[in-house]
């Protein structure tokens, strides 16, 4: 397994438990390996595990928030302090699309604690920053 796909999953983990609790946790990935999406295989299938999330815990129809959008913004700002890299949440892509964009930078400049030149600045040495035309 590739060290993004343990951070992932370890933020994944982290992020589901400290919500939900064990007990909750347990139910959640019970239900993702019976629709498919076993937690070992989160990393793969991020699309899937957001389907899934969003079965369970709703997406925000007929609601004012829905909690799945919310776990996954959670779990990106956790995956982007865990990897040092600064990533502009804003953007309306869904959840594996970021997913995506983090692991090719992270495997294009060489995993954490190393942070691409930019254009006109540069970030502090702890911070990785996307550049816009890499978003």
């Amino acid at each position: 397994m590739e060290e993004f796909d343990e951070v992932l999953l370890r933020v994944v983990d982290k992020t589901i438990r400290y919500v939900f609790g064990d007990i909750n946790a347990g139910i959640i990935y019970d239900h993702l390996g019976k629709s498919g999406c076993p937690m070992h295989e989160i990393p793969t299938k991020p699309n899937q595990f957001s389907v899934e999330l969003r079965k369970i815990l709703g997406s925000g129809r007929g609601q004012l928030l829905g909690a799945a959008p919310i776990l996954e913004e959670t779990i990106l700002e956790a995956l982007c302090a865990e990897l040092k890299i600064k990533f502009d949440m804003q953007s309306a892509t869904c959840f594996a699309h970021r997913i995506k964009k983090l692991r090719r930078v992270y495997d294009e400049n060489g995993g954490p604690h190393v942070w691409p030149i930019l254009k006109d600045a540069q970030p502090s040495p702890d911070t990785n920053v996307i550049p816009e035309d890499r978003r």
